[in-house]
C-alpha cells in the first residue's frame, strides 16, 4: 500500500502595511492622536495604513497601581496632546468638559487622581481605534532581506503576520527585577506591576509579614495599601539609601523635562549623557511625594505611641540572600556600610524596584546584525527617535518611549514630552 505524505503547511503570506506600532499604551495613543488631529483638519496622513498591535485586551494605564488616594505627579497640561496642540479634542480639558467635571476639578487644587488619569487615557483610546488590534501579542520581529540588505521586517503575532518598512516600538519599559529575586517570582514574590492582581488573589487571608523593596512612589504606595488592608500586619521596608526621600519638586531641576533640555541632552557625548542622567535622577526616580512621606512617618510615630510596629524602615541595607522556608522566606540583609548581617522571615515580598529600558529591546534581537550600536552596545537613536541602521537598509524603526539614554529623563516613564515626541515621530514617518 502506498502511503501518501501530507503536504507541508506553508506559512500564510504576510499582510503588507505602511507602518506598525508595537503596543497601544499612552505613547502609541499619543501618536494616533497626531494622525486623528490631521484628519480633523482635513489632512489625510501620508501613511494611511498604520496598525497598532496591543497584547492586552483593553488599553489601561498602570492598572495594578490604581490605589485609593493616589494621584499623578505631573501637570494635567502634560497630557497626550496639549503640548503639541492645545486645540485638540483629545486633551484632558476636553475630557473634563465631556464628563461634566471641569469646574469641580478646578476647585480640587491638586493633581488628577490615578483613577481619573487612567480613565482619561481610556477615553482617548476609545476615540482613536482606527487600525488598533487588541489581544495581539508579538511573537517575533524577523528581518526580511534582499541580497543581504534589510528590505522590510516581518511582525509575527498569534493572529497573523505583517510585513512593513516602518516599525514603531511603543512597548514601554520592562519591570526591573533584581537577579536575587528572579528564581522566586510567583504568587508571593512579585513586582509592583502585578500588585493588585497578586494582592487580591490572597482573598480574605492576605500574608501578615511583608517585605517591600524600593524607595520610589510605587514602593511607598504599596506599603500604605498593605497596611490599610489589615490590622495585624508587619511591613519591612528595605532601602539601600537612608529610606524614603522626597522627589525633586523644584522648578529649576524639573526643567530637564522641557523640549530645550532634550535638544541639549541629545547633542552630548555618551559619557556626558551618563553624567547628566545621574545628576537628574532625583527629578523622576527613587523619590516620593511630600504627602506620602508625611503619611509614612506619621504612621511609624503614631504606632510608637500605641506600642506597636506595623512598619519598619530598614535604611542602608541590601538583600544578600533569599531562602524559601515552607510558606515563607528567610531573608538575609546586610548593612552596606558596616557589613552587619540580620535575618528576617517574611510571608510575601513586593518589588518596588522600578522599570528599565534595555540596551536593545528584546523584540529587536533578531535585527541586531543591522542595528548600529553606541559605545555601550545600545541603540543609537537620532533626534527624531529613529533607530540607526546600517547603510543600505530600507526599513525605518522608531523608539517611542524607549530612548532615555539618547533623549534624557523625560523619555523614561513620563508624560512630559509624550505629545511632542509623537509629533516628531509622525513628521519623520511621512518625511
Amino acid at each position: 500500500m502506498t502511503v501518501l505524505s501530507k503536504a507541508p503547511v506553508l506559512p500564510k503570506a504576510p499582510q503588507n502595511v505602511d507602518a506598525i506600532s508595537i503596543g497601544f499604551g499612552p505613547a502609541a495613543i499619543a501618536l494616533a492622536c497626531v494622525l486623528e488631529d490631521a484628519r480633523d483638519e482635513g489632512n489625510a496622513p501620508s501613511i494611511p495604513d498604520i496598525r497598532f498591535l496591543e497584547r492586552a485586551a483593553v488599553t489601561s494605564w498602570h492598572p495594578e497601581l490604581l490605589l485609593s488616594g493616589t494621584d499623578i505627579n505631573h501637570s494635567p497640561f502634560r497630557d497626550l496632546v496639549t503640548p503639541r496642540n492645545p486645540r485638540s479634542r483629545f486633551s484632558f480639558a476636553m475630557y473634563l468638559k465631556e464628563k461634566g467635571r471641569m469646574f469641580e476639578f478646578g476647585l480640587l487644587g491638586r493633581a488628577a487622581s490615578r483613577h481619573e488619569w487612567s480613565d482619561y487615557v481610556a477615553w482617548v483610546a476609545a476615540q482613536v481605534q482606527q487600525g488598533v488590534s487588541y489581544n495581539e501579542t508579538i511573537r517575533e520581529v524577523l528581518p526580511g532581506t534582499v541580497d543581504g540588505q534589510l528590505d522590510h521586517v516581518l511582525v509575527e503575532t498569534a493572529a497573523g503576520r505583517y510585513a512593513t518598512r516602518n516599525l514603531i516600538v511603543s512597548s514601554g519599559s520592562s519591570p526591573n527585577i533584581p537577579e536575587i529575586f528572579v528564581p522566586h517570582l510567583g504568587a508571593r514574590v512579585f513586582h509592583t506591576s502585578e500588585f493588585l492582581t497578586r494582592l487580591n488573589a490572597f482573598g480574605a487571608t492576605p500574608p501578615r509579614r511583608w517585605m517591600v523593596v524600593g524607595s520610589g512612589q510605587s514602593a511607598s504606595e504599596s506599603v500604605l495599601d498593605i497596611i490599610d488592608r489589615q490590622d495585624e500586619v508587619h511591613v519591612l521596608s528595605v532601602h539601600r539609601s537612608i529610606g524614603f526621600r522626597l522627589t525633586q519638586l523644584g522648578q529649576f531641576p524639573n526643567e530637564v523635562f522641557s523640549p530645550t533640555h532634550v535638544d541639549y541632552f541629545h547633542a552630548l557625548g555618551d559619557e556626558q549623557r551618563r553624567q547628566y542622567l545621574a545628576n537628574s535622577r532625583s527629578a523622576n526616580y527613587a523619590g516620593i511625594d511630600p504627602d506620602e512621606s508625611q503619611k509614612l512617618f506619621s504612621l511609624i510615630y503614631e504606632d510608637r505611641l500605641a506600642g506597636r510596629e506595623r512598619l519598619c524602615v530598614k535604611g542602608y541595607h541590601a538583600v544578600k540572600a533569599l531562602e524559601p522556608v515552607g510558606d515563607c522566606y528567610r531573608v538575609t540583609l546586610c548593612d552596606i556600610f558596616t557589613g552587619a548581617v540580620t535575618v528576617q522571615e517574611v510571608d510575601a515580598i513586593v518589588l518596588g524596584t522600578g522599570y528599565l529600558q534595555h540596551l536593545v529591546p528584546p523584540l529587536l534581537s533578531n535585527l541586531q546584525p543591522w542595528l548600529v550600536a553606541d559605545d555601550d552596545g545600545g541603540l543609537r537613536i537620532d533626534r527624531d527617535y529613529r533607530i540607526a541602521l546600517k547603510p543600505g537598509s530600507s526599513v525605518r524603526i522608531f523608539a517611542n518611549g524607549l530612548s532615555e539614554r539618547s533623549h534624557g529623563i523625560s523619555d523614561g516613564q513620563s508624560f512630559s514630552l509624550m505629545a511632542l515626541r509623537a509629533e516628531r515621530i509622525s513628521q519623520a514617518l511621512v518625511a
